[in-house]
């Protein structure tokens, strides 16, 4: 009976396991409260004003990256979709809003591999850029 008792404890406690790692899964670190989801971003990443990529988008040959949303290509981007005021920076320059950019600033060798983020934008290796 002892081991039909321990066999009937181990299923249960796999069960709250599953059970609670899925609300983990679900619901985050926030200890149960439902996280806030971002705003709708539109499909190019951008929170301000976004850019549509279709799925079938045409990558800019030169910044590997869909024309529609390359910056250095279509420099219109760059007052078109105006500034992105959690980074500081111009919305169509936002590589941590927009991720896929990185490529792009990579490609124009503006990119500080140390901080994350295009040199031209970083304040840590350009102390002056805050200045402007």
């Amino acid at each position: 009976m002892n081991k039909a008792i321990s066999t009937v404890t181990i299923i249960g406690l796999f069960a709250v396991g599953a059970g609670g790692g899925y609300y983990y899964l679900k619901h985050g670190r926030s200890g149960g409260a439902t996280q806030t989801p971002p705003a709708d971003t539109g499909s190019s990443g951008l929170h301000g004003k976004s850019v549509v990529i279709p799925a079938n988008a045409v990558i800019c040959p030169e910044h590997n990256v869909p024309e529609a949303i390359c910056p250095f290509c279509k420099p219109s981007l760059i007052e078109e979709l105006g500034h992105c005021g959690q980074h500081d920076v111009a919305e169509a320059l936002c590589t941590r809003c927009n991720p896929t950019l990185i490529a792009a600033f990579k490609v124009e060798n503006d990119w500080c591999a140390e901080h994350g983020l295009p040199e031209s934008q970083c304040l840590i290796c350009n102390p002056a850029e805050d200045e402007g």
